[in-house]
């Protein structure tokens, strides 16, 4: 929602409740005169109604917008019930309490009582939570949206960049058969990780989840073709290491492929001494990844995306299909990158089939 309109919305909020208030108790008093035998009901205005009006409704708003931006964010993020319950009853308190001694320091009376006081607290908190929940969900659903329209929009843009699959494979299984008939061990094995890496690309990552183990292996397949053109004399030192039991639990496909990519694309400079540290663990359910590449300081690289683009979408991928089961940390040091990710998986369901 565009900022301003949310802000001429937030005022017409406070103004109704305002309205509301003031049509309720605008009059101090009503007395019943008797003039010719005939009753006449004569109202009296409430003098200081505006003004303990702004008092109160400062309080209210106090409570709305501390709920709102602060304490609930906090805790849809950590879930830490205790601090929520200690949070939400001290505002609360300020609250309901910082009104009357206003009123009383400025000598002016309570012009609503605390029955209804209460009900009006009870009121703005619960509306702080709809207002809080509303804005998420609609965040998560633009955030959904946009995913899926660059999901479609990568699909078009791969499909149209891509020759017949099957072709493609076939021309593989050739040079490879030519490679093995020459006795060419490095070149057979870069064609064949070649052929399993897009056969995973193509097919395999148009599935929901695949196996961790055959993303781990895809991502082994990539660093061994990252490597096949470096030389001792490049100064490259590259180390991947997978530990734990991960064989009963699934990922998304591809969702790791950024780190590495993005570890190779500017943790390598030829003539430089480079280092790449690559570590996937499993324990229990829990995934931990780690990249840690060189940096070689600023590199201007026109014709590369931004180092940030790739990270951004993995964030947003991890945001829609891992939102309350994950942990990215970044850490940009003088000489190194690194990337720290800590994800919950699911395990194989009975319903699900195999295929690695």
């Amino acid at each position: 929602m565009n900022k301003g309109l949310e802000a001429i919305l937030h005022l017409i909020f406070w103004l109704a409740c305002c309205w509301i208030l003031y049509t309720a108790f605008r009059f101090e008093q009503v007395e019943v005169v008797i003039e010719n035998g005939l009753e006449r009901e004569i109202y009296t205005r409430n003098p200081n109604l505006l003004p303990a009006l702004a008092v109160l409704l400062a309080a209210r708003a106090l409570l709305f917008y501390g709920l709102a931006f602060y304490v609930l964010p906090r805790f849809l993020e950590r879930r830490r019930r205790w601090l929520f319950a200690r949070q939400l009853a001290l505002l609360a308190a300020a609250s309901f309490l910082l009104p009357w001694g206003l009123l009383w320091g400025l000598a002016l009376p309570p012009v609503v009582p605390v029955g209804i006081d209460t009900l009006l607290l009870v009121f703005f908190i619960l509306a702080a939570f709809a207002y809080r929940l509303s804005k998420d969900w609609l965040r998560h659903e633009r955030l959904r949206a946009r995913l899926v329209e660059e999901k479609l929009s990568a699909e078009l843009n791969y499909l149209k960049a891509q020759l017949n699959p099957h072709f493609l494979f076939n021309t593989l299984n050739n040079l490879y058969a030519l490679a093995e008939r020459e006795h060419h061990a490095p070149l057979s094995e870069g064609i064949a990780n070649l052929a399993e890496l897009m056969r995973y690309a193509v097919y395999d990552s148009r599935a929901d989840q695949v196996p961790l183990a055959k993303e781990l292996r895809f991502l082994q397949n990539m660093v061994e073709m990252q490597s096949l053109g470096l030389e001792e004399e490049d100064e490259v030192d590259i180390a991947f290491r997978v530990s734990g039991e991960y064989g009963r639990l699934v990922i998304a496909p591809l969702l790791l492929v950024p780190f590495v990519e993005n570890a190779f694309k500017h943790g390598i400079r030829y003539g430089c001494q480079s280092a790449i540290r690559l570590e996937a663990g499993v324990e229990g359910n829990t995934l931990y990844f780690k990249a840690v590449n060189t940096v070689h300081g600023k590199q201007h690289r026109p014709h590369e995306e931004n180092n940030g683009v790739g990270l951004e979408i993995v964030r947003r991928r991890l945001q829609l299909l891992y939102p309350e089961s994950h942990h990215l940390e970044t850490e940009r040091r003088e000489h190194s990158f690194s990337v720290n990710l800590k994800l919950e998986l699911d395990a194989w369901q009975h319903d699900q089939g195999r295929t690695d």
